[in-house]
């Protein structure tokens, strides 16, 4: 072969010498100019353990209807060792999460070494906006949150839960180890933007809490509700409960609280006197509420036939101080003494009667003891020892001062003298055994159901709880508030009534209380009686009990509707 011109062979040269060159080059940027960016991908492409939330158990309500449910919500979370190196990527990331800078700065440094949560159980949009971003080192996981059809009206009750998936306060608190199942993990291959490519192993499944029925009636909540608070803000209450209870089997078709807020929405929410239960949670100084069950252990006890009639037309002066009547009376029996709420009459019952007699009947109907809801913080009131009690406190503790009771105890307790003197334990989840205990002779109870009945009445310190075509049996309650120096605060009171119905044969109870109100008329015939009456007419048609007829229309009182005028006139003086 022909050797190439000595010029055509240097260029030759110089080519093939330029080619390993080029070679070479690349050689050098992949191993070396490239290796910090090969080096980051193949640290996002590998293994992590990613946790699996469990879906919480449902609270349903008596038929189902759902109280507390779980919704699609996504989690975001971040590597902060490889979003900590891309730190102009950070407002834009901060911007669509509606953090600062400085508190998404925190929350990476608050993870861990190679995880750390950004924002939790949050809407899918968030996430599908944050996917967009396609920021490395940035994850978005599938989850759940909770949600609470109901909103405030069954905020205090159920509660609510916190960003663990925890319960907090109420139901879900209570009993969160039934409800909140076991979370998992997986070990999961991730993309450069934190995706997940394909799932390696799961190492242990998450396992999904189980289903609680409540006794709860979601359509008697709501209107319970809606009273409870429109007198809240009508009367400036500070606070208010209710409770209503069948007689019967002592399931609770409602307990609200107010204030309350929206679970749904977190910082709607401005105390954690948001999320009290206020019907079992505070306890306070009834007033006349309690004066049947002093009446009960005085006839119970022969201390008084039922046919004692009492002089109440002076002060009963006890240690200096005296018991006196709103209104005056004269000479009236018990069946007057509980219509017109007469201290003085209660008063001089309760010191013919036996002490150790008067707290046994206040401790059997369910006063001074928890009633067994299973509800954290729920406190069993004040009753103290009978050994403990002198004159005076012999004769106040039967008007309602010196105990303090909750809503839920009242209503409890009313439902003995309702279903013939016997005690049954309230039932909030549906299910549990039915349990009762006779308190009280049926003769007793019967009698007390024939005079509360009055009370309702016109001329009767709770004509405001009386309903069209049902008659109503009750007892109003008005307690000044002490001021902790051995006195009271004037115009300060805690409001109640408590009634059930039909009066003949009761099926539901409702206890109503208002505390701390600032309004001149702040008695429980004029705060609380109408919150029953609006709560229990829905309620009895809830439940499908029939109201009287009188021949081809509904029975009615004379005066179903009353002015204000009116209330004041007929609640004696406020009706205590």
């Amino acid at each position: 072969m022909r050797p190439l011109p000595a010029g055509r062979a240097r260029w030759f040269i110089a080519i093939v010498l330029l080619g390993f060159a080029a070679i070479l080059g690349r050689d050098f940027a992949l191993q070396i100019q490239d290796d910090h960016r090969l080096r980051t991908e193949g640290r996002m492409r590998y293994l992590r353990t990613l946790p699996l939330s469990s879906q919480r158990g449902l609270i349903l309500g008596r038929n189902g209807e759902p109280l507390a449910v779980n919704v699609p919500a996504v989690t975001i979370w971040a590597d902060p060792r490889i979003l900590g190196t891309e730190r102009r990527h950070w407002q834009s990331l901060a911007r669509t999460l509606h953090l600062t800078l400085a508190e998404l700065a925190q929350r990476l440094r608050s993870g861990g070494a190679d995880f750390a949560y950004l924002r939790r159980q949050v809407a899918p949009r968030l996430g599908r906006a944050v996917r967009a971003l396609h920021l490395a080192g940035v994850g978005v996981s599938v989850s759940s949150r909770s949600y609470f059809p109901m909103g405030a009206i069954t905020a205090p009750l159920v509660g609510f839960v916190d960003e663990d998936h925890r319960g907090a306060g109420g139901v879900e608190m209570a009993f969160n180890g039934w409800l909140a199942g076991q979370s998992g993990r997986e070990q999961a291959l991730l993309d450069p933007r934190g995706q997940v490519l394909q799932v390696a192993r799961v190492e242990r499944l998450a396992r999904p809490g189980s289903p609680i029925r409540l006794s709860i009636s979601p359509q008697i909540q709501y209107w319970a509700y809606v009273a409870l608070r429109a007198a809240q803000k009508h009367f400036g209450a500070a606070n208010g409960s209710a409770v209503v209870m069948n007689v019967r089997n002592g399931q609770i078709l409602a307990m609200v609280s107010v204030p309350s807020c929206n679970p749904n929405n977190l910082a709607s929410c401005r105390s954690s006197a948001d999320f009290t239960d206020n019907a079992v949670h505070q306890a306070f100084e009834p007033g006349s509420v309690m004066k049947p069950f002093a009446i009960a252990a005085a006839l119970a006890s022969r201390s008084v036939p039922p046919t004692a009639r009492f002089n109440v037309s002076h002060p009963l002066w006890i240690g200096g101080y005296p018991i006196t009547d709103d209104v005056l009376h004269h000479v009236l029996n018990i069946e007057h003494i509980l219509k017109y709420s007469s201290c003085i009459g209660t008063a001089k019952i309760a010191l013919r009667t036996p002490r150790r007699d008067i707290y046994r009947m206040y401790r059997a109907v369910g006063f001074g003891r928890h009633l067994g809801l299973g509800l954290s913080g729920a406190t069993r009131g004040v009753l103290p020892p009978w050994q403990d009690w002198g004159k005076a406190r012999h004769a106040t503790i039967a008007i309602g001062y010196g105990v303090s009771v909750t809503t839920l105890q009242l209503a409890d307790a009313y439902a003995a003298i309702a279903n013939g003197g016997y005690h049954v334990r309230p039932e909030l989840i549906l299910g549990e055994p039915l349990k009762r205990k006779r308190v009280m002779p049926a003769w007793v109870a019967g009698d007390l159901r024939r005079w509360l009945r009055s009370v309702a009445e016109p001329n009767g310190t709770g004509i405001l709880a009386a309903i069209p075509g049902y008659q109503v049996a009750g007892k109003t309650g008005t307690a000044d508030i002490a001021n902790g120096k051995d006195g009271f605060f004037h115009h300060r009171t805690n409001a109640t009534f408590v009634g059930f119905a039909p009066g003949r044969d009761p099926r539901l109870v409702m206890a109503v209380t208002l505390r701390d109100s600032d309004k001149f008329w702040n008695f429980g015939g004029v705060e609380a009686a109408p919150v029953f009456r609006v709560t229990m007419e829905h309620a009895l048609e809830e439940m499908d009990v029939p109201p009287l007829w009188c021949g081809k229309r509904v029975c009615s009182l004379k005066a179903p509707r009353i002015t204000l005028a009116q209330a004041e006139i007929w609640s004696e003086g406020g009706g205590q």
